[in-house]
């Protein structure tokens, strides 16, 4: 696999950092619902994995940004479920959602960059025209200077 393109990938690395951040919670935090932890490690790890795959493996079935990964929605009601019970702090629950929706924004930007505009989108505009070959003339003329006719 060809990895080392990842290193450019920013959503990539932002989903990653996410992913560390989650595993790298206190024990303290963990210790009342360890489980629900450790679904909320994979969930991030497995967003991490499948965008790395969007990126690597570019298909027609990736297309749109939103078909990409399920795990999205699940990291993110996982997420705001641990705020809302007491399990993760107020305040390091803001900063992980916060870097959750930055991955987001990311990979929605990055997945709207990689559709093409349709010709039955009247929002979307081709910037030139397609190059067709029965478009272009012959030259009827050589590209050198013509000769000076005697006067």
């Amino acid at each position: 696999m060809d990895t080392h393109r990842l290193n450019s990938f920013v959503t990539w690395q932002r989903s990653v950092q996410l992913a560390a951040e989650i595993t790298k919670l206190p024990a303290s935090i963990r210790t009342p619902a360890p489980r629900f932890f450790e679904e909320l490690t994979e969930d991030a790890i497995g967003r991490a994995a499948n965008l790395a795959d969007c990126y690597l493996n570019p298909e027609p079935m990736f297309s749109s940004w939103g078909s990409c990964d399920t795990r999205a929605l699940a990291l993110s009601v996982r997420l705001k479920a641990a705020e809302l019970a007491g399990l993760i702090p107020e305040r390091e629950a803001r900063r992980l959602l916060a870097m959750h929706e930055e991955v987001e924004r990311l990979a929605e930007n990055y997945f709207r960059s990689r559709e093409k505009p349709t010709s039955t989108d009247p929002e979307r505009t081709e910037i030139r025209p397609s190059w067709r070959k029965e478009d272009f003339k012959p030259l009827t003329e050589s590209k050198y200077p013509r000769p000076k006719q005697g006067t």
